[in-house]
């Protein structure tokens, strides 16, 4: 239902229009003034979806009424005896412009220009909340992991993206961490969902079921494959830092290689489909000591295939040339690095596609006490 508020001095107005909208089937008048002074307090307290506003009223003329409501504010469509005010009604970017007597023609074509604006707002105030719910599902900053230095950074293409991240104990003690980044199919909310859905899979299963990293993996691949019958999966990696002995167990489900940086560099491939894209997929491990000064970077496909005006994509030896680079600076410079570079690259062309990167960096494990 849309909610409208009738503004207008002459009461015969407002009975006609009351009228005309409750013959629409559609449209609930939820409270009406007799001035633009009135009009205020109505507007405050119903909070309209739209607003019927005749403009020659004492006291204060409705196209001043209109201009002065603070956002976001009704849709606006002046209703009047007169056709000279066209200019002032698109100055306060009113919906339409209706001269009295309102035929019942004339109102049905306000009103599906009303349904039509309001459909669009509506989904817009969507995304929104969605972004924000979203933007607290993951850490603002990683938790601190003894004898590592861990950032991650996003950029998402449409608000609500597919890509996620997640660092978190596991255990009650400091010494076993897990290490999540991945990317669900598509775009928008639905990617958002399924993105959303598999951290949290992931976060819980690690925290209360204990499972190895390739049991948990087939275990939340099982889960996303039931609930969406393969339609939509997640390509992810799933890691585990035993932080006592600086070792990492890590699973790569269908997702783009992650870089590693010691004294050459090697890279961690799929151990493993991705997750939800066939009904039992098995998982293996990769396992490696992350001794101080090695660096761990995870990314979305949206970092390496990001593209610029001429269709080149950035690539991964090029993000690998950008590590190296700045690699003596912390994991949040480089993630911020990684992160401006794919700016410059895509340059006009910014909406492509979601980006994440993390970044691990060992850095001794003196934090516990042990020898690095």
């Amino acid at each position: 239902m849309i909610r409208a508020v009738l503004v207008d001095d002459e009461p015969p107005a407002r009975v006609r229009m009351r009228q005309l909208l409750d013959a629409i089937g559609d449209v609930t008048v939820v409270g009406e003034a007799g001035s633009a002074i009135e009009a205020h307090e109505v507007i405050r307290e119903t909070r309209p979806d739209l607003l019927f506003l005749d403009i020659e009223m004492p006291e204060m003329r409705g196209t001043a009424l209109a201009a002065s409501l603070p956002e976001p504010r009704p849709f606006i469509v002046f209703a009047t005896a007169f056709d000279h005010y066209g200019l002032e009604a698109i100055a306060v970017e009113a919906t339409d412009y209706l001269l009295k007597p309102v035929s019942r023609a004339k109102l049905a074509v306000t009103l599906d220009r009303v349904r039509s604006r309001l459909a669009t707002l509506t989904v817009e105030r969507d995304i929104v909340a969605a972004t924000e719910v979203q933007s607290h599902l993951w850490p603002g900053s990683l938790p601190h992991i003894p004898g590592f230095d861990c950032a991650a950074a996003s950029l998402a293409a449409r608000g609500v993206g597919g890509d996620f991240y997640d660092v978190f104990p596991i255990g009650r003690g400091p010494e076993r961490w897990g290490l999540l980044l991945g990317d669900a199919s598509g775009k928008g909310i639905a990617a958002g969902l399924v993105g959303s859905a598999v951290q949290a899979r992931v976060n819980t299963a690690a925290r209360l079921a204990h499972l190895d990293p390739e049991e948990l993996m087939a275990a939340v691949d099982r889960d996303v494959y039931a609930s969406t019958d393969g339609a939509r999966y997640a390509t992810a990696i799933y890691g585990v830092i035993d932080a006592a002995s600086s070792r990492l167990t890590l699973v790569n489900a269908g997702h783009p290689a992650v870089l590693v940086l010691s004294q050459v560099r090697r890279t961690l491939t799929a151990t493993g489909p991705a997750l939800g894209l066939i009904e039992a997929g098995t998982f293996g491990s990769h396992s490696l000591k992350l001794t101080p000064g090695t660096l761990l970077v995870a990314y979305t496909d949206g970092v390496s295939e990001a593209q610029d005006h001429a269709g080149e994509e950035f690539g991964d030896d090029r993000l690998a040339d950008v590590v190296e680079q700045v690699r003596q600076t912390s994991a949040a410079q480089i993630c911020a690095r990684v992160l401006d570079d794919i700016r410059q690259h895509r340059g006009s062309r910014q909406d492509q596609d979601d980006v994440t990167v993390m970044v691990v960096k060992a850095v001794g494990a003196w934090d516990l006490g042990l020898e690095a």
